[in-house]
């Protein structure tokens, strides 16, 4: 047994009416070659091209649709299931007619549960006038077929309806209905019957079978039943001056209420009387003169000034209540200020049409208008925010002048310099002359990604635009814009290009304060010209003087004062006429203060009228007026600087060209006086060194491009703003260095001609300088002072020294090759330090991080010759030269020398070439230190202070440097004589004991010394030399100790002598013997005294008459001498 599927189903519609725009609009553009009159419903079927459901065309673009296309036509081509659905739309009129089938006010439902054999009818009337509309329903409570196996199967019925107007006669409502499928269960369908609006009532409406099927083999279910009706009574508004569309369609092919979309062309405006719409672009084209009217009835554009128009006069959806006059509101109010002749008096109707005629023209290589808007604005907007957002679609600026809203396009006019209105200079402006300011770097955008609505997509899409050169220039800085009420890619484009132009090259804002006349004559939006000597670097402009005339024009300045020798054979005269108007014209010429056009000019010009010259390299500066303002006694003016070559490069892709305001557009110079200098610097506590390249600024130049390379490796390209460049950390070598100046432009940039030089880097290689002084302040008798200034290489001030070495010669032998260090060397930052003070030449050399000394010339010195202390006695002087007879260690004395010297290592059997060997006694290397012990031993006889002051005299010399063995050239040697010998070194050390030197003494530790006082008996002197250098040997040419002891007074007041000779024992010995003075008190004639016995202990003194005896007296006693004996 087979049972067939259930396949009869009920069907649920769904109603809607969208509001689409204030009316009237044009319509549907897919419908636009169809008549609402002739051909309604193609019209709406064409419509649905137009339609979205969920983004999706109902009717595919493609379908073909005539005056006599019915839906069935067009059925492969829908992606909807149309045929229950139903497609009304109104297009905003005043008078359109209610949307049939969807409003419903009220409804109420009748049963009727009859049913209808086959060729039967049932007939109902209606008898209420205000219904517009019946909803039968019919059914059947089962279909289907039993045969006799068993198999259930479907079957059909037929049926028709039909409507009666006041027993006028039955009209079959559509064709003959059928239903045919299987259903166990109740089956119901609907059917909208809408009542025309000529028809009388009552209304009948008679169901018929028209179909049964008969058989004797199986069982057939198919009762036909009238189940009820539903009056409906539809609600008539007809949303006047709304621009709606009505749908009713199945719901089962939505799970949700669909989103909806339509394109369509919008709302009708009023258009000059000698406009044409373009009926593909919406644009508009002019032919003949604009005479200040109107065409008789509106029409659909897409032009943005005719738009922004509308906005401002409509007073159901506009500003007309705040811009039309009294009289014109209630005009309009009435609905009759739609009339050729009705303009707005407050609107400068000639500006809107200049714009519109600018929006309507097409770009070179595009069919598109220049601006277009399609826009649909669905909320509310500040009136404001919505003026400027309809003016930036067709860049104008609207603003207040002579009682009434004009409106200031930025667009390109043919003659360049017809839309200038007024010239200014330093003469027509006040003390304070022209203000310059600029956008700053971080505000100029070089990317920009622009907004706009595609209409193939139907929905908001990004066209991304970057100036390459700019990214160059600035880095990447991206913006995005929303380009309103703007749905071609082309419009957004250009609208991107022209952003970033304006903010690469129209940054400049100048403001300056102008007389009453020129303040007057100017409004927001005019283009200038401005004179500007500051700018131009040469004054061309002034006043006139009296006497002109239209072909003799008098200046208040001469040729000379203007060009000097070289005035441009001819050049171009700006001007502003008695009437206020501005006139310039080329190949005017020029003899003392006289210019001479080649034609007369309009009017003369009066005594103290601005001119203004611009010739070739040197033009005036065109600017657009943003603002001007009332002052006391003068007016305000702001501008932006204009570019009229911007238009042919956002619509045409012409090249940018350089401005000539300055004579800067010129490709830039060359650099000149292209410099390197190496330079050190300190980077985390190291010394680096860097190349400083400098130049001298190039005219023209923005920015410059540095090539660099060393020893023919790669080069290594950078751009920097400066006239100036540093390679930092480099390395030593040959650097080739290229300097480029560079002008850019928003397509390439302008590059000069290189200029170019090659420098030897030594690095930290090359010796640092001598330190510029050397001065000495005595500290006391045995210390001094040493200060300098402070070196000014870098890599002696870190991690360098400053070495300080004394000689006892003060004439040419004073080097540092034959001096000493006298004190371990210093921070190379150092400007002082506490040394011995000594006879002779202190002398100071710098020592880089990397060990390399300033020049052997120019090391600074000061000499010291100190006079002989009247309160040191010398008491013992020891010099072990020339003989040297001392104990040596790893030294021995050389008489070729005349001194002793460090011994070499070398071993005779080691010699090959006797004849190579320059010297038997320094064959082989050096020790690198070596000790000469002195011969004796100072004993002083007990213990004193003592002040040692050494004798030492070295030179450092290099044994096997011969001229011969020098094979560089002469000039390359740092020295001849080894006065610049710095590896080698000689100290002088001491020790002391209390003991007896000739017993078993015991002496202390070894202490190095130049100038000491020390305390002992006996001392022991050595010297020690050293070399860090193999190939340097220190030589000591004389060695010696001075020792001084300090002066000594011991005296004693009003001792009595007695009658015995007197003994006086002094506290202290003394070293020597003092000298000793007496003072007797209360002498008689003749009494005298006698000294005897005079020694380094004491003296005795005996006192006597002139009998010769021994007296007694009171006496004061002086001993003068030197050392003083410690217990």
């Amino acid at each position: 047994m087979g049972i067939e599927k259930d396949n009869l189903d009920s069907v649920q519609v769904a109603r809607l009416i969208d509001l689409l725009s204030e009316g009237e609009i044009e319509g549907f553009p897919s419908a636009k070659d169809l008549s609402r009159s002739s051909a309604l419903q193609q019209y709406y079927i064409a419509s649905l091209k137009d339609t979205f459901f969920n983004n999706t065309p109902v009717l595919a673009a493609n379908a073909p649709v005539n005056s006599g296309t019915t839906l069935a036509d067009v059925r492969s081509y829908l992606n909807f299931d149309m045929d229950d659905a139903l497609f009304e739309s109104r297009l905003g009129t005043q008078d359109q007619n209610v949307t049939e089938n969807i409003g419903v006010a009220n409804q109420s439902t009748t049963a009727v549960n009859v049913k209808i054999e086959n060729s039967a009818s049932v007939t109902r009337q209606i008898t209420d006038t205000d219904v517009t509309a019946v909803r039968v329903t019919v059914g059947t409570p089962a279909l289907q077929r039993i045969e006799k196996d068993g198999d259930i199967k479907g079957e059909k019925i037929k049926y028709k309806i039909e409507i009666q107007y006041n027993s006028g006669g039955y009209q079959q409502v559509e064709s003959e209905h059928e239903i045919r499928g299987r259903t166990p269960d109740l089956y119901q369908r609907k059917h909208l019957i809408v009542f025309s609006p000529t028809g009388a009532f009552p209304v009948d409406i008679r169901i018929t079978r028209t179909f049964q099927s008969t058989s004797d083999k199986h069982t057939i279910i198919d009762d036909f039943f009238w189940y009820d009706f539903t009056s409906r009574v539809d609600d008539k508004t007809r949303f006047p001056n709304s621009a709606l569309v009505a749908l009713r369609f199945d719901a089962q092919q939505f799970p949700n209420i669909p989103d909806r979309s339509y394109r369509i062309r919008g709302v009708k405006v009023k258009i000059p009387h000698n406009a044409t719409v373009n009926q593909t672009t919406g644009a508009l084209t002019y032919s003949g003169t604009f005479g200040g009217t109107f065409k008789a009835s509106k029409e659909w554009t897409t032009d943005p000034a005719f738009i922004l128009y509308d906005l401002l006069t409509n007073t159901r959806y506009g500003l007309g209540n705040h811009v039309l006059t009294p009289e014109e509101r209630a005009k309009d109010a009435a609905g009759n200020f739609d009339g050729a002749t009705d303009v707005a008096s407050n609107l400068d109707i000639y500006s809107f049409q200049a714009a519109s005629a600018y929006c309507g023209e097409t770009v070179t290589g595009d069919d598109d208008p220049r601006f277009s808007c399609n826009v649909s604005i669905q909320s509310s907007f500040e009136a404001y925010d919505l003026i400027n957002q309809l003016c930036s679609v067709f860049r104008v600026m609207p603003f207040w002048q002579a009682g009434g809203l004009s409106v200031a396009q930025d667009r390109k006019t043919e003659d360049p310099n017809a839309d200038f209105t007024y010239v200014f200079n330093q003469t027509n402006v006040t003390e304070a002359g022209f203000q310059y300011s600029g956008s700053s770097m971080k505000t100029r955008h070089t990317c920009v990604s622009v907004k706009y609505f595609d209409m193939d997509l139907r929905d908001y899409v990004y066209e991304l635009i970057e100036d390459e050169e700019a990214i160059k220039k600035y880095g990447y800085n991206k913006t995005s814009i929303n380009a309103f009420a703007c749905n071609s890619r082309k419009q957004a484009n250009r609208l991107g290009k022209w952003l970033l132009y304006t903010q690469q090259y129209e940054t400049e804002i100048v403001s300056f304060e102008t007389d009453l006349a020129a303040g007057i004559t100017v409004r927001p939006g005019d283009f200038i010209k401005i004179g500007d000597p500051v700018k131009a670097g040469q004054t061309v402009c002034g006043r006139f003087t009296s006497g002109s005339t239209t072909t003799s024009l008098k200046l208040d300045r001469s040729d000379v004062d203007m060009f000097g020798t070289q005035a441009p054979s001819t050049f171009t005269m700006n001007l502003v006429l008695p009437d206020g108007t501005y006139q310039q014209q080329g190949g005017c010429t020029i003899v003392g203060n006289t210019v001479t056009p080649p034609s007369a000019f309009r009017l003369a010009p009066v005594q103290g009228a601005p001119f203004a010259i611009g010739f070739t390299g040197l033009n005036l500066s065109t600017w657009r007026v943003v603002s001007v303002g009332e002052n006391e006694d003068t007016y305000s003016v702001t501008a932006s600087y204009h570019d009229r070559n911007k238009y042919d490069f956002i619509e045409q892709g012409v090249e940018f060209t350089q401005r000539d305001i300055t004579q800067l557009n010129e490709p830039p110079e060359a650099p000149s006086n292209l410099v390197v200098e190496e330079v050190l610097y300190e980077s985390a506590g190291r010394v680096l060194q860097k190349l400083v390249v400098g130049w001298q600024a190039s005219a023209r130049a923005n920015n410059y491009r540095v090539r660099y390379r060393l020893d023919n490796n790669n080069f290594v390209t950078a751009t920097t703003a400066n006239t100036g460049f540093e390679i930092q950390n480099s390395d030593v070598g040959t650097y080739e260095v290229e300097v480029y100046a560079l002008s850019y432009g928003i397509q390439q940039a302008k590059e000069s001609q290189r200029a170019s030089t090659t420098f030897v880097a030594v690095g930290k290689t090359a010796a640092p300088s001598n330190i510029a002084s050397l001065n000495i302040s005595p500290v006391d008798a045995h210390t001094a002072e040493l200060y300098w200034p402070q070196s000014v290489d870098l890599d002696v001030r870190v991690g360098g020294s400053v070495e300080i070495r004394h000689t006892p010669h003060t004439d040419a032998n004073a080097v540092w090759g034959r001096a000493q260090d006298i004190v371990p060397a210093v921070n190379g930052s150092s400007t002082r330090k506490i040394v011995p003070l000594k006879e002779g030449t202190y002398l100071i050399r710098a020592k880089d991080s990397l060990g390399n000394y300033a020049a052997p010339a120019g090391i600074p010195s000061v000499v010291v010759d100190l006079p002989e202390p009247q309160d040191l006695e010398l008491v013992q002087t020891y010099t072990e030269n020339p003989t040297f007879g001392g104990t040596f260690n790893n030294m021995f004395y050389s008489a070729a020398e005349g001194g002793i010297a460090l011994t070499a290592d070398g071993q005779i059997d080691d010699i090959t070439d006797f004849d190579a060997v320059t010297s038997l006694d320094f064959f082989g290397d050096l020790a690198s230190s070596g000790e000469y012990q002195f011969a004796s031993t100072l004993d002083l006889g007990a213990k004193y202070d003592v002040e040692l002051l050494s004798v030492l005299q070295i030179r450092a010399f290099q044994p096997s440097d011969t001229w011969d063995e020098r094979t560089a050239l002469i000039d390359t040697w740092n020295d001849i004589d080894a006065d610049d010998l710095s590896d080698t070194d000689v100290q002088l050390y001491v020790r002391s004991t209390n003991d007896d030197p000739s017993g078993s003494p015991t002496y202390g530790t070894w202490e190095p010394f130049v100038n000491n006082t020390k305390r002992g008996r006996g001392f022991q002197f050595k010297a020690v030399a050293t070399s860090s250098n193999v190939s340097q040997n220190p030589l000591i040419e004389q060695l010696g100790v001075k020792v001084r002891v300090q002066r000594r007074t011991e005296q004693e007041r009003n001792t009595t002598s007695g009658t015995s000779a007197k003994a006086i024992t002094f506290p202290s010995a003394f070293y020597s013997v003092p000298s000793v003075g007496i003072t007797a008190q209360d002498f008689d004639s003749g009494d005298f005294f006698q000294l005897s016995s005079i020694s380094r202990t004491g003296f005795t003194v005996t006192f006597k008459n002139s009998s010769d005896t021994i007296i007694s007296k009171v006496f004061d006693y002086q001993a003068v001498g030197h050392g003083k004996e410690i217990s």
